[in-house]
C-alpha cells in the first residue's frame, strides 16, 4: 500500500468478493484486466470499468461469461484495482470527457457518486427499476444510496457496514459481555484496561480510521435527525451535540482505549494486530472477516455487533456501490441487461458477493459474522460513512481537526467551531 493512501483511497479495497484481498494486500494486481469473455466477433462488446483486484476481476469474469453465453453480448473488463476512490472516479471523469466513457462502471454512492450525477455523466435507471422489479430483488436502504433528488442513478449490488469486532477470549478474561448501552460500552473499556489488554485497535494515519469513531459518537449524542442535517450542512456544526462527540473522542484518546499514540498508527496493520491477539475490539467493516477466516480463528473465537447509540433508531455506518450506466454509451438496453444480469443469485453467487444486496442470495458460507451484517443491513437504516457524505474539503478539514482533538491541541469547543468555518467555505466553494 502506498503511503499517501487516504480514507477515500482505502474505500476501493473492500471488493464484492469474499476470495479477493483484503485492505492488508492491497497492493496487488496489474493495471488494466482484460476480462475473459473478450471480444465478441460480430456481437455487441460493452465495456465495463471497476477496480478490482486480480482475484476479483476472475470471478466477476465468470459472471460476464455467463452473461455472453445467455445473450451474445460480450464484456470486456477495464479494471483499476488498488486505486481506491482517490484515483478511480479521476480516470473515469478523464475517459468520460476524452470521448471514451466505459458503457457500465463500478462506483460508490454519496458525494463520491454526485458529481457523476450532476454533470449528467450517467443516466436515469428510474425505468430500467420497473422493468426488471429491481425494487423488490434489493435493500431499500441500498437503493436510497443511488438516489439523488428523488431519482435512481446506480444498482447497488455490494452493501458493507461499520462494526464493532471482538475477541471473546479478551472479553472472557477481562469478565465483560456484549455491550447494549453506550455507557456499557465505556465499561468494557475500563475493564479490559484493567484486564491488562488494549480495548480498542485503530489506526489514525490518513485519518478515515478514527473518523469511524466520531461519526459513531455523533449519532448517538446528535441522534439521527441532526446528525443527517450536520453531514448535509443543513445546521451548524457550532452546536452542543458535535462538541460532546468530540468530548467523547477526546476522552477516549485520554483514557488510553484508543491506542496510545493512535493518530501516527498505520491503520492497515488492525487487521492483522486483531486476529494476532493484541486488542479486543476494531471497528471495522464485513471484509475483515476474510482476515479473520484465513487466520483459522473458530467462529466461537469472535464475534460482531452494532454499535449502540441509545437512540430509538438504531442506525450504523455504512456505504454501499453498485452499478452505472453512462449517458454516452449509445449501447443502453444492452448495458441494462447486463445489470439485471448481475441482480440474479446465480450471478451473485458466481461473484462470491459476500456483501450482496441481493435479498434472495445466500450468505456465503464459513462468514457468519458478515451474514449477520447482511441481516442487519436490510433491518436497520445506516448513515452513508462520513467521508462519502461530506465533500472532500470538508472531510478533509475534519481530518485535521479530529488529529488536534485526540492529541489534545484543540478543544472539543473550538472543534466544533473549526468544523462550521469549514463547513461554510466548503458550502461556498472557498
Amino acid at each position: 500500500m502506498t503511503a499517501g493512501i487516504t480514507r477515500r483511497a482505502a474505500l476501493g479495497l473492500f471488493g464484492g468478493s469474499a476470495l479477493g484481498a483484503s485492505l492488508a494486500a492491497c497492493g496487488g494486481g496489474s493495471g488494466g484486466s482484460s476480462g475473459s469473455s473478450g471480444s465478441g466477433g460480430g456481437h455487441t462488446t460493452l465495456t465495463m470499468a471497476n477496480y478490482d483486484t486480480t482475484q476479483q476481476a476472475a470471478v466477476t469474469d465468470k459472471v460476464t461469461a455467463a452473461f455472453k453465453q445467455q445473450t451474445g453480448i460480450s464484456v470486456t473488463l477495464d479494471s483499476l484495482p488498488g486505486s481506491g476512490a482517490a484515483i478511480y472516479p479521476g480516470k473515469l471523469r478523464t475517459e468520460m470527457l476524452g470521448g471514451k466513457a466505459p458503457d457500465v462502471f463500478r462506483c460508490w454512492g454519496g458525494s463520491i457518486a454526485q458529481p457523476f450525477i450532476t454533470s449528467r455523466q450517467v443516466i436515469s435507471l428510474d425505468p430500467v427499476y420497473t422493468q426488471y422489479g429491481w425494487d423488490a430483488k434489493l435493500s431499500a436502504p441500498n437503493v436510497k444510496d443511488m438516489t439523488f433528488n428523488g431519482v435512481k442513478y446506480g444498482l447497488p449490488l455490494w452493501a458493507s457496514a461499520v462494526g464493532v469486532w471482538y475477541r471473546a477470549d479478551d472479553y472472557s478474561k477481562a469478565g465483560v459481555s456484549v455491550p447494549t448501552t453506550f455507557a456499557e460500552v465505556e465499561t468494557v473499556n475500563a475493564a479490559l484496561v484493567k484486564a491488562g489488554i488494549q480495548p480498542w485497535l485503530a489506526g489514525g494515519k490518513y485519518g478515515w480510521y478514527v473518523m469511524r469513531f466520531f461519526e459513531w459518537f455523533l449519532e448517538m449524542t446528535a441522534g439521527p435527525d441532526e446528525h443527517d442535517k450536520l453531514r448535509n450542512s443543513e445546521t451548524s456544526w457550532n452546536t452542543s451535540s458535535v462538541v460532546d462527540a468530540f468530548g467523547i473522542l477526546q476522552k477516549w484518546a485520554k483514557n488510553k482505549w484508543l491506542p496510545d499514540g493512535v493518530m501516527g498508527l498505520d491503520p492497515t496493520q488492525v487487521e492483522a494486530n486483531f486476529t494476532g491477539g493484541k486488542g479486543a475490539m476494531a471497528l471495522d467493516g464485513q471484509w475483515i472477516e476474510q482476515n479473520i477466516v484465513a487466520a483459522t480463528m473458530a467462529p466461537s473465537s469472535y464475534g460482531t455487533f452494532i454499535p449502540p447509540t441509545d437512540q430509538s433508531q438504531l442506525r450504523f455506518s455504512g456505504f454501499t456501490e453498485g452499478l452505472f450506466v453512462t449517458a454516452e454509451s449509445g449501447k443502453a438496453a444492452d448495458d441494462e441487461k447486463l445489470l439485471n444480469f448481475f441482480t440474479s443469485v446465480s450471478s451473485q453467487e458466481l461473484d462470491q458477493n459476500a456483501y450482496t444486496t441481493v435479498t434472495a442470495a445466500p450468505p456465503i458460507s464459513g462468514y457468519a459474522g458478515t451474514a449477520q451484517w447482511t441481516k442487519w443491513l436490510a433491518q436497520h437504516d445506516h448513515y452513508v460513512i462520513q467521508d462519502q457524505s461530506l465533500s472532500t474539503s470538508l472531510a478533509n478539514a475534519y481530518f485535521n481537526i479530529q488529529s488536534n482533538v485526540v492529541q489534545g491541541t484543540q478543544t472539543p469547543a473550538a472543534a466544533a467551531a473549526a468544523m462550521q468555518q469549514a463547513a461554510g467555505a466548503s458550502k461556498s466553494g472557498t
